[in-house]
């Protein structure tokens, strides 16, 4: 007798990108990493598709793909991200649901979610619809099947969330068991209702809700053991293997019954360290010993179709509940009393002005979006529910949807107008995140967030010809009080960290035209949210000072709006940058302008060169704090190399003058002063990275004699060269060897790529060699082709068990399994 087994995990982080640049900023509550969605995905993502199972010596005896083994989902603007930022766990991700397929009876793990995370049963009708259409059309792009479930955002729901699934074709939901309200056993008649108070409605079995409209329609709920996923989350339930599956043996088993709960996806890897290796031992190693056999929800639905009727708690008024509000949906519009610390005397009354003034916000949109889309579309509400083939392929999608949807040929103009309404539209719909409302201060970056997608849907109602009701949205916001006292009201809040991230064509173009003084841009590509071509680009440097003037073309990838302008900038030295700009003036006027720069360049004084500058260029003008942030940061490292420089060689200078004194106090074993020592390792830091740069190319050992012999020097004086520019260079020598070695079949490539991995040993440098293992185990394990000398004893290096290996001698193939 065997028990059905599931563990979902829901895998999701709100969106994060800059509405204005379509990239990431820095976050720095997420150091050392850039962002938040860079970290998760170091700690739990990548580390889930890759789980590893060790030996009793810290070998790598299994690579598990705990997606293959889980039930999932993914919020679609996460993966997203994902499929830009690291497409390899995005494709392991997609992966783990093809196996799934497989191995369940054509049922995948994974399940659709609502398109970003908003609370369902808050939002406006046609905006619940286009979440649920958006989340639906989004995994059928990126998995290439129909969806069996739709994740809810915080399993938020109430009759009409369930009603619109059934009406879209779902088969089943997933719940908490706090959201169940009464059973009874299905038949004709039906049994008598029983109440389920508190949680107490059984985990283990299917249960059938029917829409309300008396149809007969009806989608199978799920409602996850509460205790499980507590002690999973909360109470320790993820510190080993033998935890977690003695914990879920206390679920109530048996023949034709499943133990399943739900969690956070972050549990495993982020929240709890090293979770994912504890799921990755149970799921695989640990439960069919416990009488358990791996499913998923669909699969054993198939099986073990509903037997009872279920109906599910109404919430206050009829609002909903929620796994994560005890008071129904509270804690996305009210001060319920739920948050997730902050201290003494805070409160979350601010949470019912900022859904007011995006409520606002919203009715304004949509009547604009209504009013004007009737020009280009007979249904403007349909044509957004089908937006999203746009904003999954902007580049091949957008004038082939507005052909299909538009009641007439648009012109250039009425095209960029129909895409900003609907730009307008999905900005409007990103601002009902749910994060915006979980934490708990409206200062926080979740909730600043959701304030940047108002501005941008702001912009854009302005840029169709509509006033943007900016003053009535910031007077109710204004209503609402950060607990830091600082920080002012919720308008304050917005004006400080919203207002200063605007990016305008104009700043784009002046970003263009100084980042070009120090690292020469190609003549077209994308930048920020823009494609760009450049014309009659040309610059000059005279003593310390550069000049460059060029025609820059800007197109909105989302809008298509254009934008044409004449450019020029300059360089005075060090931090000091300049750019003016206006709209282009036409060819004549142009080359004019131009003509007139470059001829005063060479001598002119630098205040009549500017004057030259601001009448032929201008009226606007912006500096180095116009430049977008990650291009700040490129010229900064630039601008400062030469400052660098000067440093490394007085250190070196200091270091070799005092040479011989610091190895006299070393050997009369007197510590070093820190200034001392860091002066040495500083120098010798450096000229271990130029030695390994110099040779990077090379896979001969032998050519990083000189680096050997500066660490073996920096070992035996108790220097310290952690050098983690050395690190990516030998991860990536490491990993591109391996890769040829694997799919070539390169026995040079395969004996390059074991000598450098001994190399990064006698180094000291201990890169991250992850990638180039999992390259070599799906090589021994897929049985296929001759395993040499080589790639056994380059997998030894790479630290792979030698079980793996043990059984398949050089020559050999090796089962698959």
């Amino acid at each position: 007798m065997s028990t059905g087994l599931v563990i979902h995990g829901h895998f999701y982080q709100p969106p994060r990108e800059n509405p204005w640049t379509d990239f990431v900023d820095r976050e720095p509550s997420a150091h050392p990493f850039h962002d938040w969605n860079a970290r998760i995905l170091a700690e739990c993502y990548r580390p889930n598709g890759w789980a590893r199972i060790q030996d009793g010596y810290g070998r790598v005896e299994r690579i598990v793909n705990n997606y293959a083994h889980m039930s999932y989902n993914f919020g679609p603007t996460l993966l997203s991200w994902l499929a830009l930022h690291d497409p390899v766990t995005y494709a392991r991700i997609l992966k783990a649901d093809r196996d799934s397929m497989a191995a369940h009876g054509g049922h995948g793990n994974a399940i659709a979610q609502a398109y970003n995370h908003t609370i369902l049963p808050l939002s406006h009708p046609q905006d619940r619809r286009t979440q649920v259409r958006w989340g639906l059309a989004d995994f059928r792009h990126r998995f290439g099947r129909e969806p069996e479930a739709m994740w809810l955002p915080e399993t938020a729901c109430n009759d009409e969330v369930l009603n619109l699934l059934i009406e879209e074709g779902m088969t089943f939901a997933l719940l908490s068991p706090y959201q169940a309200l009464r059973v009874r056993p299905l038949g004709d008649p039906p049994g008598e209702w029983q109440e389920v108070p508190d949680g107490a409605i059984d985990p283990g079995i299917a249960y059938r809700w029917f829409h309300r409209d008396g149809s007969g329609r009806s989608l199978a709920l799920f409602f996850y053991d509460g205790a499980i996923a507590r002690a999973i989350a909360f109470e320790g339930g993820l510190a080993s293997s033998q935890a977690l599956i003695d914990r879920l043996s206390q679920g109530r088993g048996g023949e034709g019954r499943l133990v399943q709960t739900a969690t956070d996806g972050e549990s495993y890897g982020h929240h709890t360290h090293f979770g994912e290796l504890t799921l990755a031992h149970a799921l695989t190693a640990e439960a069919g010993k416990r009488g358990f056999r791996l499913t998923n929800y669909g699969h054993y639905l198939e099986h073990h179709p509903p037997t009872m009727e279920v109906e599910i708690q109404p919430g206050p008024e009829g609002e909903g509940t929620a796994w994560s509000c005890a008071h129904g949906v509270g804690r996305w519009y009210r001060d319920c009393g739920c948050h997730t610390g902050g201290q003494e005397g805070w409160n979350q009354a601010w949470r019912t002005p900022l859904r007011d003034a995006l409520n606002f916000l919203r009715e304004e949109a949509a009547r604009v979006f209504d009013e004007v889309g009737r020009s280009f579309f007979t249904d403007p509400w349909a044509v957004r529910d089908a937006y999203i083939e746009v904003v999954l392929d902007r580049e091949h999608h957008r004038h082939g949807f507005l052909r299909t949807h538009s009641h007439h040929a648009l012109t250039e103009e009425e095209r960029v107008r129909a895409l900003s309404l609907l730009e307008m539209q999905r900005h409007s719909l990103l601002m009902f995140t749910s994060c915006g409302w979980f934490f708990n201060d409206i200062s926080g970056i979740e909730t600043v967030q959701v304030m940047k997608y108002a501005e941008r849907a702001m912009e854009l109602m302005g840029e169709v010809g509509h006033t943007a009701p900016r003053n009535a949205f910031l007077e109710i916001l204004g209503q609402a009080r950060s607990n830091l006292p600082e920080m002012g009201s919720g308008a304050d809040v917005y004006r400080r960290f919203v207002d200063p991230l605007r990016v305008s064509p104009q700043r784009i173009a002046a970003h263009m035209g100084i980042s070009a003084l120090v690292d020469a841009e190609m003549d077209e590509g994308r930048v920020a949210e823009y494609s760009y071509q450049r014309h009659d680009f040309r610059m000059e440097q005279r003593d310390r000072f550069s000049l460059a003037t060029c025609r820059l073309l800007l197109t909105n990838r989302a809008t298509a709006a254009r934008h044409d302008f004449a450019v020029a900038a300059m360089h005075f030295g060090g931090v000091d940058f300049y750019s003016v700009l206006r709209p282009f003036p036409g060819r004549s006027r142009f080359h004019g302008a131009v003509n007139r720069v470059w001829e005063m360049f060479p001598a002119a004084s630098m205040p009549a060169l500017l004057r030259g500058l601001a009448k032929d260029f201008g009226p606007h003008e912006f500096g180095l704090e116009h430049v977008l942030p990650e291009g700040r940061e490129h010229i900064a490292r630039v601008v400062f190399g030469n400052l660098v420089e000067r440093f490394a060689e007085e250190y070196a200078r200091l270091y070799e003058d005092n040479r011989h004194s610091l190895e006299m106090l070393q050997r009369a074993g007197l510590e070093l002063p820190t200034e001392l020592r860091a002066a040495a390792e500083f120098t010798l830091r450096r000229r271990f990275e130029a030695e390994i740069r110099e040779q990077q190319l090379s896979r001969d050992p032998t050519a990083y004699q000189k680096a050997l012999e500066i660490a073996e020097q920096a070992m035996q004086q108790h220097y310290n060269l952690d050098s983690e520019q050395a690190r990516i260079i030998f991860q990536s020598m490491i990993t591109d060897a391996v890769t040829q070695a694997v799919t070539g079949g390169d026995e040079a490539y395969a004996q390059s790529a074991l000598e450098l991995v001994q190399l990064t040993q006698r180094l000291h440098l201990g890169p991250d060699l992850r990638r180039a293992q999992e390259l070599l185990y799906e090589t021994l394990t897929d049985g296929a082709g001759p395993l040499s000398e080589t790639l056994r004893r380059l997998a030894l290096a790479l630290g792979l068990a030698p079980v793996l290996i043990h059984s398949r001698q050089p020559g050999e193939a090796t089962p698959a399994g």
